[in-house]
């Protein structure tokens, strides 16, 4: 594998229509007239992750195939094709529905609760340490200014109180998950739909992703019907109740919050959206 490197073409790959890419990991190479992926990771740790779930979802072929990984690199096939779009035909969204279920399958025993707090710490301190995301954001835009805090004291109160209490009402079982639902991190070869965004696949509340997707990606109930009968055709929906839903948004918006807050973008609709929940519950 190491190979491909020393001798084929290397170049960095963004998703077709901009707004990914930015950890910087993903590489397209060029070798005797074919294309591999390769994922240049920062450390071990993140390179035996991905080898790992890419083992676990090999049988499902919904992932680029493994190829082999050399110490932090991890090679993949180049899945031809097309990156999907916000507007896709209802039969894409059964398959993502598909997928969703197939990673939530896979069991993780890491703590969901790690990053919520110290990102609310950062958004009422104004204090923030920013990930490799965040940095890569604020190069490509060209963001020199220090980022502001969001909440305050009693805000972020008010949040944790609604946090510990939808997590007592739904007590959430953690699994993989995909946690970058954007159009971006998929491709449809011949009709069939793949992640290839490995990065995306990380440890949290059980069906969150789906929650960001409804919140920012399909537009129509058939849409959305269509994917919940894709995760139903291989696993049950029946913990998605409202409560849940509700806590996953929750989370959503804090990790929404806690981005933008570092990148300049406008927090408008979601802080209106995390006001609308806190009425809900606390009084």
């Amino acid at each position: 594998m190491n190979r491909l490197l020393k001798e084929g073409k290397v170049s960095v790959l963004l998703p077709e229509n901009g707004g990914g890419g930015l950890s910087g990991e993903v590489h397209l190479i060029e070798h005797e007239s074919k294309k591999y992926i390769v994922r240049k990771c920062l450390d071990i740790k993140t390179a035996k992750f991905y080898e790992f779930v890419s083992k676990e979802l090999e049988s499902k072929k919904v992932i680029p195939k493994l190829l082999g990984r050399y110490g932090k690199n991890v090679f993949y096939e180049f899945i031809k094709g097309r990156d999907l779009r916000k507007e896709e035909k209802p039969e894409i969204y059964y398959q993502l529905g598909k997928i969703a279920a197939q990673i939530n399958e896979i069991k993780s025993n890491q703590n969901a609760n790690k990053n919520i707090y110290r990102e609310l710490d950062e958004l009422e301190s104004g204090k923030y340490i920013p990930s490799v995301k965040v940095e890569m954001r604020r190069k490509l835009s060209n963001i020199k200014k220090k980022p502001k805090k969001v909440l305050s004291p009693k805000e972020k109160e008010k949040i944790l109180r609604l946090y510990h209490l939808l997590i007592k009402k739904t007590k959430p079982k953690t699994s993989l998950d995909i946690t970058g639902f954007d159009p971006g991190n998929f491709r449809i070869r011949n009709d069939k739909v793949y992640l290839v965004d490995i990065e995306a696949i990380k440890p949290n509340f059980k069906g969150i992703g789906m929650i960001k997707l409804f919140m920012a990606w399909p537009s129509s109930q058939n849409k959305k019907k269509k994917f919940s009968e894709g995760y139903q055709s291989i696993s049950k929906l029946d913990f998605m109740k409202e409560e849940y839903e509700d806590l996953c948004r929750l989370r959503f918006l804090i990790q929404a919050l806690w981005f933008k807050a570092q990148v300049d973008r406008d927090n408008i609709e979601d802080l209106k959206l995390l006001e609308d929940l806190i009425k809900k519950y606390i009084h």
